[in-house]
């Protein structure tokens, strides 16, 4: 492979954001994670486990503390929620249990029992819908639905007279056995038909603030502050800070929690797989002409100057001097009006730039903005497009032509439109329809000559446009795979399609001729063991244009060369 110069980007520093709370959807294994800042994702552990899209919050300064739905509730802040068939019950800051009903397309009020005394920290529906079971200050209730009204009250007692017992979090058997963890590090199980404590155990130093059961309920994980064992068998240390949620599928127990990564461990044999926090889809975009690279976070955009080195010799190894460093050029914020002209924040859900550095786009969950930037005499200046068309439909992706005359969005409505750039102005040029995508469109790119367009969705299906004359047409579709993409890129000389998939299949699909290369059909017989067994997502997929042999893949630990000869 030839020699080339690395950039190491040492000023992208994004922050990690804590995992408040998970829920798993069992049938598709589709687990979603709510972090401290209310985005959720959802996450695909079919096969290698990713990051399959990502739910951006509307508002700022709200704490998600349960995962459902957004609805309006009696009783002030929602603390807790569970959902049993079609109903939903939550509970409140000032004691109240609201209960919904789900219908096919909507989601109903339907009560709300008799208030208790105090905030409901937790709660958990009996299995058959008919009871709920909520935790308190000191206490845990059992409620009978119907009735609305609570039939026992079962008090934790204190490890300190002056310090109430907070009871974090239950689960409830089939047998309905109730069992609570509380602020003592208490492990207490209890007889939900006379209300009566069972047996209890220390098994936390401090607060135990999450359980689960296995699947057939004869094994409880429980975790909280101080972690020091998970159960009694087996010494797990899997978090080092907080763990603020467990969910249990198929064996294998996944946690969070104040660090951010989302663990999955099992037993046996005794193992740990731990993914960090990230950003969902492009992060990062070069525009490789004007030198510029834009760094997305959650709440802003960064425009930065590369750095720049002398001239060496061809064969030089090691560091190279910089004669000029990179720069910070602008930091653009996002701010909208309200209903009352007011300027708020809105979280930045995808954005990109143009490779001759003059064009910057995001979007957001209110709506797109597309600036013109111009960089003279080392002062930046930003023009806000105010004619954009369809600016109030948010985006999914995003991408710019090679040569930075259209901009290709993706709304969140479906299709994709096509706007044109010219003189600091933009206009519609076509809206392409979604037929051949079934789901959200979670990757778009343009190879590198301007002619293919190639948009992918979560249920694998891969569609190819053509540019004929500045307009586009639906050219192929790649042969629907079973198991969805993680990654793909376009070869900028070969014109090739390399897809990477969540079971670590990878795919060379040659799109002048539309099907599979011979070195494709046969990279499924070369790839060895340890690649199958890989436990992370190829995240992207890069090449060397100087050599059309080489592909270059990377995941959360590993750059991966592979080499077509």
């Amino acid at each position: 492979m030839p020699h080339c110069k690395i950039h190491n980007v040492r000023f992208y520093e994004p922050e990690p954001q804590a995992i408040r709370c998970m829920s798993l959807q069992s049938t598709s294994k589709k687990l979603a994670v709510a972090r401290s800042d209310s985005t959720i994702e959802i996450w695909n552990l079919n096969n290698v486990w990713y990051i399959e899209r990502t739910i951006h919050p509307t508002v700022e300064n709200f704490s998600i503390e349960g995962l459902a739905c957004r609805l309006a509730v009696t009783g002030e802040s929602a603390f807790c929620l569970d959902i049993n068939k079609n109903k939903i019950a939550i509970g409140t800051e000032k004691g109240y249990l609201n209960i919904f009903r789900i219908a096919e397309d909507e989601i109903n009020f339907d009560k709300f029992l008799d208030k208790q005394e105090g905030r409901i920290i937790c709660l958990k529906f009996e299995p058959s819908g008919e009871f709920i079971v909520s935790g308190s200050i000191d206490a845990i209730r059992v409620w009978n639905v119907g009735t609305g009204h609570a039939i026992h009250k079962m008090t934790t007692g204190r490890s300190d007279a002056n310090k109430p017992t907070i009871v974090w979090c239950l689960e409830v058997t089939n047998d309905f056995t109730i069992i609570s963890g509380d602020s003592r590090g208490k492990l207490t199980f209890w007889d939900s038909k006379v209300g009566s404590q069972i047996e209890s155990y220390q098994s936390h130093k401090a607060d135990i603030l999450t359980l689960c059961l296995s699947d057939d309920q004869k094994s409880l994980y429980c975790a909280g502050r101080a972690l020091d064992k998970w159960v009694k068998s087996i010494q797990r240390k899997i978090h080092e800070h907080d763990v603020n949620s467990l969910v249990f599928c198929e064996n294998k127990l996944y946690s969070g929690g104040a660090d951010g990564y989302l663990a999955c461990s099992y037993y046996p044999p005794k193992t740990l797989l731990k993914l960090p926090p990230v950003l969902q889809g492009p992060c990062v975009h070069v525009a490789a002409d004007a030198r510029y690279i834009l760094l997305r976070y959650a709440k802003h955009i960064e425009i930065w100057t590369l750095g720049k080195a002398g001239d060496v010799e061809t064969d030089r190894r090691g560091m190279l001097h910089l004669e000029n460093e990179p720069k910070k050029l602008l930091v653009l914020n996002r701010l909208s009006k309200d209903y009352n002209g007011e300027e708020e924040k809105e979280g930045i859900n995808c954005s990109c730039m143009s490779n001759d550095g003059k064009w910057i786009f995001f979007s957001t969950c209110k709506g797109v903005r597309l600036f013109q930037f111009v960089y003279v005499n080392e002062k930046p200046n930003l023009l806000k497009v105010d004619e954009l068309e369809h600016k109030y439909i948010p985006s999914v992706q995003a991408v710019f032509s090679p040569n930075s005359s259209q901009l290709i969005v993706a709304p969140n409505t479906g299709g994709l439109i096509v706007y044109d750039l010219k003189d600091g102005r933009s206009s519609v040029n076509t809206v392409l329809d979604n037929k051949g995508l079934e789901d959200t469109i979670t990757f778009l790119t343009t190879s590198s000559c301007g002619k293919y367009l190639i948009a992918g969705d979560a249920k694998s299906n891969i569609v190819i446009w053509i540019s004929k004359k500045a307009e586009w047409c639906k050219y192929c579709k790649l042969p629907k795979y079973q198991h969805p993409p993680t990654a793909l890129g376009v070869h900028p000389n070969t014109s090739y399609l390399i897809v990477a998939y969540s079971d670590s299949k990878v795919v060379e699909y040659d799109i002048k001729k539309r099907h599979f290369t011979d070195f494709s059909n046969n990279l499924g017989t070369i790839a060895n063991k340890q690649w199958k067994s890989r436990s992370n997502p190829i995240r992207n997929i890069t090449f060397d244009p100087r050599v059309n042999n080489i592909i270059v893949l990377h995941d959360d630990s590993n750059i991966i060369i592979i080499d077509k000869k």
